[in-house]
């Protein structure tokens, strides 16, 4: 027998096997990495009141008088989330939150368009949120320069509010 059948071939390159270990551990911890952010952005959280919501960017974009709130975070800021809440309460909110927190007078119900059927019934159909006229809009800029769209239905209070920072 020769000496190279007896003796295993040796790596070529010990900085090649470094190198694929370090690959490797990179691998594992972005993968919990990306798990944890997963867990913590994409799923929603239900709450009973505006009081309760987490964290404080959701919280201060529902108004107080909101109930029954799920809240859908999006990595890594935006958010969109659903509640009940009487139209009086939720034009309250939008004077105060923009208007006089502001520094303006707002007279946000005089603001308020009406939903077309095909925009609602291409974004919200598939939830099983059913069309029909009184539906109305609301779109605010925030402080930042985010926008904040909020979609209500006056007959039952359904609210759902769409938030993109930038």
């Amino acid at each position: 027998m020769s000496e190279a059948s007896q003796n295993p071939p040796k790596s070529s390159s010990p900085i090649l096997g470094c190198l694929l270990q370090a690959l490797g551990a990179a691998a594992i911890v972005t993968a919990i990495v990306g798990c944890a952010l997963y867990a913590y952005f994409e799923l929603d959280s239900n709450y009973t009141d505006q009081a309760d919501v987490s964290p404080e960017r959701g919280r201060a974009l529902i108004p107080p008088a909101a109930t029954d709130i799920t809240l859908d975070r999006h990595f890594p800021i935006d958010h969109e989330a659903w509640f009940t809440i009487e139209e009086k309460d939720l034009n309250a909110f939008f004077d105060e939150h923009y208007g006089r927190g502001r520094g303006q007078e707002l007279d946000s119900y005089s603001e308020r368009r009406p939903v077309s059927r095909e925009k609602f019934e291409e974004r919200y159909g598939s939830v099983g949120w059913a069309w029909h006229e009184g539906i109305v809009s609301y779109s605010y800029s925030a402080r930042n320069g985010g926008g904040q769209t909020y979609i209500h239905d006056p007959s039952t209070g359904r609210t759902y509010h769409f938030s993109r920072y930038w």
